[in-house]
């Protein structure tokens, strides 16, 4: 029912569609040269259908195929940032990207000095570096199958600290119902960061979809999972959170 759903899902739902199409439109009308110009929107394109993707194999409980998937929409948002902006040096690295000579830290680097300075704060009021150092973060250790992806293929049923016994479920499809809530709130974040992107170009045209990304903001802020930026939020992505009673953590 809608009342078990955590605010912050209410309102990314909410904020999809409005979003996407958005950003879609806004990329059609990009500026560039031909040999450029569907590179970003080929880039939305990549995001949105990784994340559809990924959102049915969490469903499913193949936690560790949805973040592989999720994994790759941190890199296509930085396209998509190139394709709506106006700056004058876009055009020189989007061509130094399609000839394979910038990577993507560079492309971010590239971002932290010329464009995400007039984005204004995070969720948190985090310099918009700071953030997305953070957003990074969380998923760079499943670039590749690793120990720490392999650790979303399972379901954690009960934790005891004080004996160190656990009951832990293993499988192909094993739905672990925290690893896809913190799954589902990822690409919440990924959905905001993408909406505040568009808002940092064409906010002051539309009032009432900027006042709706507050609130989407606002309501993942409060997620418990975040630990309200107390911490070093990514630390919340591993596979394995509890409270120190060995209890599951749940919105």
């Amino acid at each position: 029912m809608e009342r078990d759903r955590p605010e912050w899902l209410i309102q990314s739902d909410e904020a999809f569609d409005p979003t996407h199409k958005r950003m879609a439109k806004a990329l059609q009308n990009h500026d560039l040269p031909v040999q450029l110009a569907n590179t970003p929107l080929q880039a939305l394109w990549f995001f949105v259908s990784s994340m559809g993707l990924a959102y049915d194999a969490n469903k499913e409980g193949m936690h560790a195929n949805a973040l592989s998937l999720t994994r790759q929409c941190i890199e296509t948002l930085s396209l998509v940032e190139l394709g709506i902006s106006r700056h004058a040096g876009r055009e020189t690295i989007l061509k130094r990207w399609e000839d394979g000579k910038v990577s993507p830290g560079q492309l971010r680097q590239w971002l932290a000095k010329n464009l995400w300075p007039t984005y204004g704060s995070g969720i948190w009021q985090e310099d918009w570096e700071t953030f997305m150092g953070h957003l990074a973060r969380a998923v760079q250790p499943y670039a590749h199958y690793t120990p720490q992806l392999a650790q979303w293929q399972s379901r954690i049923h009960f934790m005891n600290p004080s004996d160190r016994t656990a009951l832990i479920e293993l499988g192909p499809k094993a739905y672990d119902p925290q690893k896809a809530t913190r799954i589902t709130l990822y690409h919440a974040i990924l959905n905001y960061t993408l909406a505040r992107v568009w808002l940092a170009r064409f906010g002051k045209d539309d009032p009432d979809f900027s006042a709706q990304i507050n609130r989407l903001g606002r309501a993942i802020g409060k997620s418990r999972y975040l630990d309200g930026n107390s911490t070093n939020w990514e630390q919340q992505f591993w596979a394995m959170v509890f409270k120190k009673d060995g209890s599951t953590i749940l919105e």
